[in-house]
C-alpha cells in the first residue's frame, strides 16, 4: 500500500512539474535569476537585487531592490520613484520585453502568463536623507510583455537606474535572466 502512495505521489508531482514548465511557470527560482552590477565607486552605498521568489499560479516572479546608505553621515540622494528603482522596462536583444510592476493584481495573469500590456516609463523623483545603515526597498512583480511571442522568453534583460548624491551621479543596475 505504501508503495503506492509513494508511486501516486511522485507521478502527481511530476505532472505539476510539468505542466508548470509547459506554462512558463515553475514552483522554484531556476528558471529566473539575477546577476548584480558592482556597486559605483564613490557611491556611499550597498546595492542589490534579489529574487524574493519564482512564479506561481498566486503571482509573477517578485524582485526587491534594496540601497543601503554606507557613509559615515547622512546623506541626501535623489531616487526615481518609487525609490529606490525605478527603471521598469526591459528588452532582450530579439526584442522581447520584461515589465517591472509595482502592484501586480489576478487581471495581469491572462492565458496562463503573468503579463503586462503596459509599458510604462520613467515618472518622477524623490530625494529622501539617509542615515548611515539605513535602508530603502522596494518589491517589484516581474511580468512578461503581452506582445511577446511566449511567456517569460529565455534571455538576458537589462534594468538601470540613476542616484544622485553630494552633486554626482551614478548609475547601477542588473541582469534578470531568464532559462
Amino acid at each position: 500500500m505504501r508503495r503506492r502512495a509513494v508511486l501516486s505521489t511522485l507521478a502527481t508531482g511530476t505532472t505539476a512539474g510539468c505542466i508548470g514548465g509547459i506554462l512558463g511557470l515553475s514552483s522554484d527560482d531556476s528558471r529566473f535569476t539575477i546577476e548584480n552590477d558592482s556597486v559605483p565607486d564613490g557611491l556611499p552605498a550597498t546595492l542589490s537585487a534579489t529574487l524574493v521568489s519564482g512564479a506561481t499560479a498566486e503571482h509573477p516572479p517578485m524582485l526587491r531592490v534594496t540601497f543601503e546608505c554606507t557613509a559615515e553621515s547622512k546623506q541626501a540622494i535623489r531616487f526615481g520613484y518609487p525609490s529606490p528603482f525605478s527603471d521598469v522596462v526591459s528588452a532582450d536583444t530579439d526584442g522581447s520585453r520584461l515589465v517591472l510592476q509595482y502592484k501586480p493584481d489576478s487581471n495581469d495573469r491572462r492565458n496562463g502568463c503573468w503579463q503586462s500590456g503596459h509599458l510604462g516609463g520613467r515618472g518622477t523623483t524623490e530625494r529622501q536623507t539617509l542615515e548611515p545603515g539605513e535602508k530603502s526597498q522596494v518589491e517589484w512583480a516581474v511580468l512578461s510583455y503581452a506582445k511577446n511571442e511566449s511567456c517569460f522568453p529565455s534571455g538576458r534583460y537589462r534594468f538601470e537606474d540613476q542616484y544622485s548624491v553630494g552633486g554626482e551621479t551614478y548609475s547601477w543596475g542588473f541582469w534578470f535572466r531568464v532559462r
